[in-house]
């Protein structure tokens, strides 16, 4: 079997070889070139086709998983709607901050100390004449606010703290 497959390959190889030997050398050249310009061709319709082929397999997926995420937001929203959900916090859940007279006063002198300048509990003990640590609780509540800042360095233990541009608006508005 295998030596009739090989005398069948020696006779095709004979005659290629005796038409290329009978056959005029332009004739060869140009069937030559000709092939060359098949074989550019069919590469060229080849990446033609494979860059089309890609471009609508990319297309496909893409608009498919956009599909997907748009049934996904909606199968979401229409569970949120059908499970409860806890409150959030609205505009209207704001808790409502209620400063007493030693919060004011505190406000008060921060503000005529001018912007800048830094009070302690020590030093507002003694012009009030209450503890310090009173005092401190006072001016924790008034930072929670955002009334007062933090500002680095102690005073005797305490922190120092400034008025904010916010303790600023709402001193000018308590005195009016």
């Amino acid at each position: 079997m295998m030596m009739k497959l090989l005398t069948s390959l020696s006779a095709i190889g004979h005659s290629i070889h005796d038409t290329i030997i009978n056959v005029p050398p332009h004739v060869l050249v140009a069937v030559l070139v000709s092939i060359v310009v098949v074989a550019l061709v069919v590469l060229y319709v080849y990446r033609n086709v494979a860059r089309f082929v890609g471009a609508v397999v990319r297309t496909a997926i893409y608009r498919s998983s956009q599909g997907l995420g748009s049934l996904k937001t909606s199968l979401v929203c229409k569970l949120r709607s059908i499970f409860p959900h806890r409150a959030g916090a609205a505009v209207a859940d704001i808790p409502q901050v209620d400063f007493d007279d030693l919060d004011i006063a505190v406000l008060n002198e921060a503000a005529t100390l001018g912007p800048g300048f830094t009070i302690s509990a020590p030093e507002l003990a003694e012009r009030f004449r209450l503890r310090p640590a009173l005092v401190q609780r006072s001016l924790s509540k008034l930072n929670t606010n955002r009334m007062l800042e933090f500002v680095i360095g102690s005073t005797e233990g305490f922190d120092n703290y400034r008025l904010t541009q916010l303790g600023t608006a709402f001193m000018s508005t308590w005195q009016r």
